[in-house]
């Protein structure tokens, strides 16, 4: 998929699990988080041995001990690393730090160990790299090595919500709708990764209906805009709603539509899929 220009250095995963097949990677950049942008990966453990992705320094910890009087909120016990050049990395839900919390880092310190404190369903590091001095979330796929990944995303159903309703419209066969003006609509996509039972984020999505032009979106970068993070300067309701992704609102002609759906993954594989909309337009 390509690199982000200006890494400080080549970067590496923070749990050595056996490469290039990584088995836990749960979670990936870009998923919806009911009202927020999932901005880095996770990969689930408890009490894996965590390495910081690149040489550098502690840039920030804490861990619970530190202040027993507040409660551990999102990020529970967490690590964050100074690469230089603006380059950070960040470790969260720690089970405990490492021994060392200041001073240099290089490939052999153990900065912690994966746990489920914070904001945490189930024991598991979750880690993000940014840049830009933490304005610029990265995607981690883009910059570390490559990983093991054969399976294909799975294109699910659309949804079509008017204020009253929720119409479901399957791929592969014709579905007639009826429509009083144009609605948001949202897909069901998902990435099963090498496990195949994850329900990760896909990497690209492209969309096109009838003769109009392909819209594309591609899980790279979170930005921050007029103080909310943003997927190429759109804010996340934009780009999520009911927890699928969001092609908008469509201009559907009345009568025969089309509409051609691709999802790739971050290691190229690639789902293809159409829907038959038979549309009686009211508007």
């Amino acid at each position: 998929m390509g690199l982000i220009a200006e890494e400080p250095t080549q970067f590496n995963w923070p749990i050595n699990r056996g490469f290039p097949e990584l088995r836990g990677l749960t979670s990936t950049f870009g998923e919806s988080r009911e009202d927020h942008f999932h901005n880095g990966v996770d990969i689930a453990g408890l009490n894996d041995e965590i390495k910081p992705i690149a040489p550098g320094t502690f840039l920030f910890t804490r861990n619970a001990e530190d202040d027993p009087f507040a409660p551990l909120i999102g990020p529970g016990n967490f690590v964050i690393v100074d690469h230089g050049k603006g380059w950070w990395s960040g470790y969260y839900h720690l089970a405990k730090s490492g021994k060392a919390r200041s001073g240099p880092v290089d490939a052999n310190t153990v900065i912690g160990y994966s746990g489920n404190t914070g904001h945490s369903v189930g024991a598991h590091l979750h880690f993000f790299i940014s840049k830009d001095y933490g304005k610029t979330m990265v995607n981690p796929l883009i910059v570390l090595p490559g990983t093991v990944d054969q399976n294909p995303p799975e294109i699910g159903a659309l949804t079509i919500v008017t204020p009253t309703t929720k119409t479901s419209v399957p791929p592969g066969k014709v579905s007639r709708v009826r429509l009083s003006q144009a609605f948001p609509v949202y897909i069901t996509v998902t990435d099963p990764g090498l496990e195949r039972n994850t329900n990760r984020g896909v990497y690209e999505l492209r969309w096109k209906l009838n003769s109009a032009p392909e819209e594309v979106r591609t899980f790279q970068k979170l930005v921050v805009h007029d103080g909310e993070w943003k997927l190429d300067g759109k804010a996340f309701d934009d780009v999520f709603g009911l927890g699928l992704y969001s092609l908008g609102k469509l201009g559907f002609q009345n009568g025969t539509n089309t509409l051609r759906v691709v999802a790739v993954d971050q290691a190229g594989n690639k789902s293809e899929t159409e829907f038959q909309l038979d549309v009686q337009r009211m508007y």
